[in-house]
Order: structure tokens, then sequence, then C-alpha cells
């Protein structure tokens, strides 16, 4: 079965402006807290957050980081890394790719670029309109291919994707064959769907997933890189 495993670990950067204000030299990151959580929860599939919390002696500082965890309602954590625009409390946020939570814009782009790469076609993915959504084991949804991808036997619709017991996603090609109905593309001595990934039939194999390597650096909105010591836990 055409299979694929996706490569989850990336940040995306997501921008929260926020004019905060705070006693004395002290950021006000009850603030900040408050305003993560609704706008994580805001772009969620269904996703209810028990809480937000950051350190709580933050001084006012440009261009310093901290970072604070989500925790998801039903457990399991994720991180949020936080960056200050400026000494007067305006701040962005990122929320890496997790085990507890997934990215969907970051799941697009995988299939994106895999689709693109082995087909030398054009992919355009689209997983809904959530940025959000839980990462549960033994969960599964589908995403549509834009337009397509046509083959000379079959067109490619959408795609299956499936969390394993450990959290990591891999993902099947779905396509109709013309006149037939969706079917999922099976080839010729294929494992099982928890088996390893198959070459597509006909095509050239795919580039094998790549581990990202741990990043030493944080990228604000502005495009300019801060620089930090790597911190345990950022794709966790």
């Amino acid at each position: 079965m055409q299979r694929r495993t996706l490569r989850l670990f990336k940040y995306l950067v997501w921008p929260l402006a926020l004019g905060l204000t705070a006693c004395g030299n002290q950021l006000d990151t009850a603030e900040v807290e408050s305003a993560i959580q609704a706008d994580i929860e805001r772009q969620g599939r269904r996703l209810s957050l028990k809480a937000v919390l950051c350190p709580g002696d933050v001084s006012h500082q440009a261009e310093a980081y901290f970072r604070c965890v989500g925790e998801v309602e039903g457990g399991g954590t994720f991180t949020i890394n936080v960056i200050q625009q400026d000494s007067q409390g305006t701040v962005t946020w990122e929320v890496p790719n997790s085990k507890a939570l997934l990215n969907l814009p970051k799941v697009e782009d995988s299939i994106q670029q895999e689709l693109s790469q082995a087909y030398s076609q054009r992919a355009q993915i689209d997983c809904g309109s959530a940025t959000y959504r839980v990462n549960q084991p033994g969960d599964r949804f589908e995403c549509q291919v834009v337009g397509g991808v046509t083959t000379d036997t079959r067109t490619i619709t959408a795609v299956l994707v499936s969390i394993d017991p450990g959290g990591n996603l891999s993902w099947q090609e779905q396509a109709a064959a013309p006149g037939a109905s969706l079917q999922a593309i099976v080839a010729p001595g294929s494992p099982s769907p928890t088996g390893t990934a198959a070459a597509p039939q006909a095509k050239p194999p795919a580039a094998a997933p790549t581990t990202m390597p741990k990043s030493t650096a944080v990228t604000g909105p502005t495009g300019r890189t801060v620089n930090r010591p790597y911190v345990r836990g950022d794709d966790d």
C-alpha cells in the first residue's frame, strides 16, 4: 500500500502581537497565557486547553526568549516559544509540532512536498480550516488534494492520514481510476497499513524522511534570527 511517514517536528511561527502592560520592568505573563490559550483554541479543531503556563518573572527585554507550556484537556503537554519584539511588551509566539498537538499547515506542507517530488506535479493539500488538532493515537483524518494529481492510470484526489500508537503520522494516497470510485492505491506485495512505506508503483522512490536537526535559533516574524541555546523539550 502506498504509504509515507510525515516529518512532523518543525516550527510553525504564529505571530500574536500584544501590547502588554506590566508592573515595573516585569512582563504581564498572565495576559500572555490568556491570549495564547484563546488563540490556539480558536484556531483548533474541537480543541480545548486545560491551561497555558508561562514563567512569572520575565523582564522586559527586546528579542528576549522564554518558553510557555500548554496542556491539552485529557492529558498531553506541548511547548510554546515566545519572543519579545521590543521592550514595551510586544510578543510573538510559535508552537512546534509535538506528540500532543498537530500543526495542520505543517502536515499539509509535508504531504505537498512529497507528492510533488514523487509525481513531478504541483500538489496542493487541504486538511481543513483548523490550524491545530489534538495528536490522538489511533485517529485518522482525510486531507483533500485540491484539483487532484493525475497519473497515467488514476487521479489522486485525497490522502488518508493515520496516527500510530506512538503519535507518529503516516499517510496513504486515495485515488480514483477512470470510471471507478475512490480507493486506496495498493501495489503488489505491499506491507500491511502498519508496515514500512512502499515506493510508488512505476515511479522512483521518494527520498526517505529525515529527522529535523535540533534548532539553536528562533526565527521571528520579521525573518530575523534570534540565537539561543537549545532548550530540552523543544520538539517533545
